[in-house]
């Protein structure tokens, strides 16, 4: 039997992967239920066990859990009892109102404990295709909330396309020119974004420079980069592009992600689901080179936008300089292409969708949008 709670809050759980694309979907939820509840909610968050996770959620304020890391082979089987073992005694312990889900596999072993204590359970998947720990909780969650109207071919009513929570660092937009003067660039030159996801991409970082290794000098004054390379392939890029002749602006890491959109005309990039997104609230035109692993995800997220006429898509075997070059040509050269992807990704990318979750939230828990003091 679930205890009260004195203070009559609502406690939310809320578990997410040790991934930027896990953790900031889940944290601007979290924000927007502080936003409009207040005091009348409590917050806390389950993730994995690692640097990334830890770092983020311990600069937000909110209160966190961590479980071990899923592992390898012999590791995967003790991982996964340590873990159902904790988050059991998290569940049991803290006794929430509300369980979300943001998939991967931290988000398993709590999700069956508030499960067994009938707890409603809320699950969000981010990505075009459901993942594994998703597909599995969607036959017993309460409710089933999506990124991409896609995801499930379903008639089932407790589902419902919200979009992607997007943080509001990368939601926030500034006119081109200050931004551009923010970052020290030209107001009039083509800005090309390269960037490979929170981590970055080896791939893509070597792609992009044999690229300008070869692309007309005529060409190259007209353009300049802003690429951001990850902190572990920093120094190597850097070094490349000090033997370029064109203009760059070169980081490991950009938190304030809307500056950067901001000034960008187009970018290169992998195709997770909060890049995609990001890149979509901001309606830039986007050379999208999925990561081909991890079950395919970003695949069908580039493909998604590809088919409606919102990006093009790139696959990993299909790329080259010669490949790459012709996107960012046709791309520059083609008004009306960037125009009619920009109008596309308006319509494909939900605006709301911190809104539109939190809802779902509020009518799980007893909470009124309207006067949130009063339950209903």
């Amino acid at each position: 039997m679930r205890g009260k709670d004195n203070t009559n809050r609502k406690k939310i759980c809320i578990a997410c992967g040790g991934s930027a694309g896990h953790i900031f979907p889940g944290l601007t939820l979290a924000e927007e239920l502080k936003r409009r509840y207040s005091d009348k909610v409590e917050i806390l968050f389950v993730t994995s066990d690692n640097k990334l996770a830890q770092s983020i959620l311990q600069e937000s304020g909110f209160s966190f859990y961590t479980i071990p890391p899923r592992g390898q082979r012999f590791a995967f089987t003790s991982n996964l009892f340590k873990s159902s073992l904790k988050s059991m005694k998290i569940i049991f312990s803290t006794l929430p109102d509300c369980f979300i889900g943001f998939g991967s596999y931290v988000s398993g072993p709590p999700f069956v404990a508030a499960s067994i204590l009938g707890i409603p359970t809320i699950i969000h998947e981010q990505n075009a295709v459901m993942g594994k720990a998703n597909r599995l909780m969607r036959h017993f969650a309460t409710k089933i909330t999506l990124s991409f109207p896609e995801s499930l071919k379903s008639k089932k009513t407790n589902i419902v396309v919200t979009g992607n929570p997007i943080r509001e660092a990368a939601v926030r937009a500034y006119d081109k020119v200050s931004a551009r003067d923010f970052l020290g660039i030209s107001h009039n030159k083509f800005t090309i974004l390269v960037m490979g996801g929170s981590q970055g991409s080896q791939t893509i970082n070597s792609m992009v420079l044999e690229m300008f290794k070869d692309i007309p000098g005529e060409l190259q004054d007209k353009m300049q980069v802003i690429h951001i390379s990850g902190e572990k392939d920093y120094e190597r890029v850097k070094g490349e592009y000090q033997t370029l002749d064109i203009l760059y602006k070169l980081y490991p890491f950009f938190n304030e992600m809307g500056i950067i959109y901001s000034a960008s005309d187009i970018s290169i990039s992998r195709a997770g689901a909060s890049v995609i997104f990001e890149l979509g609230i901001h309606k830039i035109p986007s050379i999208l080179i999925p990561y081909p692993f991890a079950e395919s995800h970003q695949v069908r997220n580039a493909s998604f936008f590809a088919r409606k006429g919102a990006a093009i898509m790139i696959e990993e075997n299909e790329l080259s300089k010669t490949s790459l070059y012709s996107a960012v040509v046709k791309l520059m050269e083609e008004e009306n292409l960037k125009e009619s992807m920009s109008e596309r990704l308006a319509e494909l990318v939900n605006t709301d969708a911190a809104e539109k979750l939190a809802d779902e939230v509020g009518l799980l828990v007893g909470l009124n949008r309207l006067n949130p003091l009063i339950t209903a």
